[in-house]
């Protein structure tokens, strides 16, 4: 063999070699993107999981403080009756079992949605007993006369 064709056989080795590393090496870089690719799409699902979880916690809470308001509501309609007929926080709380913190908090919680007045949160008479009790006022006044 001439030394012309070892170099060309040389030539043509060396650029088979770096043609062979350019195809290893665009493939390599092809299977990675692929690969990228995937895990991005996977961690969005998470994104979008954690943001449904999100909504959902946040739907749940709602839910919960609103019925937590409307039993405590309840719960101070009722207290706010005891009180109205002469009995102190400290008494009621000792017969629930609750502080009389949660008692006078219970109270106003019901006046505040009254707007202050505790007489709109008491039962309403009915027509008759109202027109018996203000008829029995008169009368007792006019027999002292």
């Amino acid at each position: 063999m001439s030394a012309e064709s070892k170099v060309v056989s040389a030539r043509s080795q060396a650029r088979s070699k770096l043609s062979e590393r350019r195809a290893e090496l665009l493939k390599r870089i092809s299977d990675n993107q692929r690969d990228l690719e995937r895990a991005l799409a996977s961690l969005e699902k998470v994104d979008k999981a954690a943001a449904r979880r999100d909504a959902a916690i946040a739907k749940a809470t709602e839910d919960f403080e609103n019925k937590k308001h409307a039993a405590e509501l309840a719960a101070g309609k009722a207290l706010t009756l005891v009180v109205g007929r002469g009995e102190s926080s400290a008494s009621i709380a000792e017969l629930v079992g609750l502080d009389a913190v949660t008692v006078r908090r219970l109270v106003k919680l019901t006046e505040d949605a009254n707007g202050g007045d505790l007489d709109s949160s008491a039962p309403e008479q009915s027509s008759s007993e109202s027109a018996a009790s203000s008829d029995a006022a008169p009368a007792s006044t006019a027999a002292n006369a």
